[in-house]
């Protein structure tokens, strides 16, 4: 079992209301199990059993968000991600939830993923196959933190670690979180740091529990990528993966996908992809509350935990759910071996088609801060748009947009959105991207179609007035745009949903005003590259529980009700 000693805990919030949840009916519970780690950091564990003897294969989630909140509605706290304890343990599985170090009851100092945050998850799986309650057979689940700590655990190849379940599982901590583009990503990273760093101060003082990193910090000290950010990205390490893995990618979010989609393809181990629908900031809910997406989850545990021959590895490894159809198709892989890269190109009085410039065009500009009003009121500073299309196209992967563009300071940065146009004009999100213009330096070997690659290791400034290329990476979309619908890109300087009004440092040293002028003629051809999917026959029919993966975008930061929790019954 668990260490005996355990810590002095001083509690700054009342002690009753530091107790962990009762555990949901029908299921045994183990609660503040404490686990020494290699260094002699101990951890505290939640172990939820079934109600007879085993011995059962475990699950295991590990983050430092707060294990004691993880039983209650996940409408209440984006924390909540450890995956569905009262779906997963009445069939036959022990689920194990662990407090990453640094928080909670934990022990230790969180410093994002460093060397010893890296070992835990190595070190708790090979605790929990020890145990009498375990078979000895151990897989991960959780989604966003809790997928990021399953990277670590399977890079370090832990022995009796079978197989990995991640949902909102990004690669790259400088490019997919922190820093994308280049431009730091105000709006998340502030709201994020504050709420895990309340995380750690929870319940009190924890003999042996240090102060968290200052990542705010950490992160201003670091604009470029380098050494620092490398050491703790899971992307340093995907070669090292050896274990089975099921990947849950969500559309349409801001933080993850383009990461877990790109690291899907460089890991080399059995796996398989669902492309699922865009959820809006609910993504963990989605995951926490959907039978048919847990049911999914199931048979991969089942297959790779319980040796039952589910059929889900005789079934083709890509699924992809079509975002403007509500239609889920099987592929062979990704990205889609017949994608045709379509390039669309900007043209004259806000044309976008497939027909390059043949000549010179006048040149489109705009200001800041004077177009900082547009943007506010939600206009356009400058759209290009497609003519109705006379046939429907289907675009499924990675995006980019290369830009022909100048600037009248010796830095700027470039926010590029891409939208479905209704013949009745209401407009649906497609993809966006952006880059900060000093951060345009490209790694050509990583480049792909679609998929440009930047350094991020230095700044470049500007020649004001000198047209340059920029290469900005989009976020990859699963589309079919219908006959009669128009593509509009959009351009900007600003994007008041990424930032904060409050602004951050990298962007105080952006010098305004400034006046950026788009080109697009034969010379200076800017274009958007499509992954257009021509039309082939089904591999097969795409059956439950995956044909049944479906929900509504649900708009904003807060749910109207906790529908579909708790996740109970087959």
């Amino acid at each position: 079992m668990g260490d005996d000693s355990r810590p002095d805990i001083s509690y700054d919030y009342p002690a009753a209301l530091a107790r962990s949840p009762e555990s949901p009916a029908g299921i045994r519970k183990m609660a503040d199990v404490y686990v020494t780690m290699r260094d002699g950091v101990k951890l505290c564990v939640d172990i939820y059993l079934p109600q007879d003897d085993g011995p059962y294969p475990a699950l295991l989630s590990l983050s430092p968000y707060l294990k004691d909140l993880q039983h209650k509605p996940p409408h209440w706290s984006h924390a909540i991600e450890s995956g569905a304890t009262t779906f997963f343990v009445p069939k036959g599985y022990i689920h194990v939830i662990a407090q990453g170090r640094g928080g909670g009851l934990s022990q230790g100092k969180w410093q994002w993923f460093d060397e010893k945050e890296r070992t835990d998850g190595y070190d708790l799986i090979e605790w929990i196959a020890a145990q009498p309650w375990c078979a000895g057979d151990v897989g991960m689940i959780g989604d966003s933190y809790w997928s990021w700590s399953q990277y670590a655990a399977a890079q370090a190849q832990p022995p009796h670690l079978r197989c990995l379940c991640q949902c909102d599982s990004s690669i790259d901590f400088y490019r997919d979180v922190v820093y994308q583009g280049g431009i730091y990503h105000h709006a998340f990273i502030s709201n994020w740091v504050e709420y895990h760093t309340r995380q750690f101060a929870w319940p009190g003082e924890v003999d042996g529990k240090e102060e968290p990193m200052n990542l705010t910090y950490e992160a201003a000290r670091h604009p470029t990528d380098g050494p620092w950010w490398r050491e703790r990205s899971p992307v340093s390490g995907l070669d090292r993966i050896r274990t089975p893995s099921l990947h849950i990618a969500m559309q349409g979010g801001v933080t993850h996908i383009r990461g877990q989609l790109r690291g899907y393809t460089q890991i080399q181990a059995p796996k398989r992809l669902l492309v699922c629908p865009a959820p809006g900031f609910w993504s963990h809910v989605r995951y926490l509350t959907s039978p048919a997406l847990n049911r999914q989850m199931l048979r991969w545990f089942d297959h790779w935990l319980k040796g039952i021959d589910t059929g889900i590895m005789e079934e083709p490894e890509v699924a992809i759910f079509d975002s403007a159809t509500r239609d889920w198709r099987y592929e062979s892989e990704y990205p889609l071996a017949r994608t045709e890269w379509v390039p669309f190109y900007l043209g004259e009085k806000g044309a976008l088609g497939q027909s390059a410039p043949t000549g010179d065009e006048p040149a489109d500009n705009y200001r800041m801060p004077e177009s900082f009003a547009q943007i506010v009121s939600g206009k356009p500073v400058l759209a290009y748009v497609t003519p109705p299309l006379d046939h429907a196209v289907r675009i499924a992967g990675p995006i980019s947009f290369t830009l022909h563009a100048a600037s009248s300071q010796p830095d700027t940065v470039w926010y590029a959105y891409l939208v479905d146009v209704a013949p009745d004009g209401k407009a649906a999100p497609v993809s966006s991207g952006k880059l900060k213009a000093s951060f345009r330096a490209l790694d050509s070997a990583r480049s792909r179609p679609g998929q440009p690659y930047h350094l991020f290791e230095a700044q470049e400034l500007l020649e004001p007035g000198r047209i340059y290329d920029y290469e900005i990476e989009m976020m990859p979309a699963f589309r079919t745009i219908a006959e009669g619908h128009r593509l509009e890109l959009r351009i900007a300087s600003e994007d008041i949903a990424y930032n904060n009004p409050l602004r951050q440092i990298d962007l105080h040293l952006l010098p305004w005003p400034v006046e950026n002028t788009v080109h697009h003629s034969m010379a200076h051809p800017s274009n958007l590259l499509l992954p257009v999917i021509p039309d082939a026959p089904e591999i097969e029919p795409v059956q439950p529980p995956v044909s049944e993966i479906d929900w509504p975008l649900l708009p904003g930061s807060w749910s109207p009700n906790t529908d579909g929790w708790p996740l109970v019954g087959d």
